[in-house]
């Protein structure tokens, strides 16, 4: 269980602290050559407090300076991205926003994420619903191909797939795992193509596509083990998330030519 009204709050909260910065940092590079700011370090420092006196007993997993916080009891841990979309972030554009998620063992089962320039509010509840803007909402329903299908992509996809021209649909990327996954889940596009990114990217975003009938694989075909991504390890393939028949759709018209 967890307390949704908590969750928010700080969300919306670190949401605020973020805005403070918002416009006016200059990035660093990090060693896996993604950028950091000022405030991915202030978020993730707010949430992780917040997170340490509601649940002082659970873990925490957080991007930055590899922090990793062993529960005292259990297998539960709380997984934070402070900024995810860094990159659009210090580029001044509006698609970024404050990720947790919740882990119990191998299985995702919360998940929550505040944009807070477009101030699109996604979360689930413990009854097994999931919200956006506190309206439940729900994936698409399965159909064939069509020009109005829409696919969220890689950012680099022209550098390591091939996608077949028989698809007849559209491409869409918002730069930001999260919220390809957040928006997927909750009926704005029929599939997402996700990079080999690690567990905060998407943690939030598979809680709410189990809770609303989603499924996720790697590419080539393998099960995602969350296990193995909590130990840190980055994602061995890229990930294709739907519905069942729409990721099997997708497998038919996507080649991985690997790449990062």
């Amino acid at each position: 269980m967890y307390d949704v009204a908590f969750i928010k709050d700080t969300l919306l909260a670190a949401g605020n602290l973020a805005l403070e910065y918002y416009l006016k940092v200059t990035p660093a590079w990090k060693d896996d050559r993604t950028y950091l700011t000022d405030a991915d370090l202030a978020v993730q420092e707010y949430v992780r407090e917040a997170l340490d006196r509601q649940y002082p007993d659970d873990g925490i997993v957080a991007e930055e300076n590899g922090l990793r916080k062993a529960p005292k009891s259990g297998v539960r841990y709380w997984v934070v991205d402070p900024i995810d979309g860094t990159a659009s972030f210090a580029a001044g554009l509006p698609v970024w926003g404050i990720v947790i998620a919740l882990i119990e063992g191998d299985e995702p089962v919360g998940g929550f994420f505040y944009q807070p320039v477009t101030r699109d509010l996604f979360y689930t509840t413990p009854d097994g619903q999931v919200f956006r803007n506190d309206r439940p909402r729900h994936l698409r329903e399965p159909e064939a191909f069509h020009r109005e299908t829409s696919l969220f992509i890689a950012s680099r996809l022209h550098r390591y797939y091939t996608l077949s021209p028989d698809y007849p649909g559209k491409l869409r990327n918002l730069a930001s795992s999260m919220a390809h996954l957040a928006y997927l889940a909750t009926g704005s596009a029929d599939a997402a193509l996700v990079e080999r990114v690690y567990i905060w990217d998407i943690a939030a975003g598979m809680a709410m596509l189990k809770l609303n009938g989603g499924v996720w694989q790697y590419v080539n075909g393998e099960a995602v083990s969350l296990s193995a991504l909590l130990a840190g390890q980055q994602m061995p393939y890229p990930m294709l998330a739907g519905r069942p028949h729409m990721v099997a759709a997708f497998q038919g018209v996507i080649a991985y030519n690997g790449g990062e």
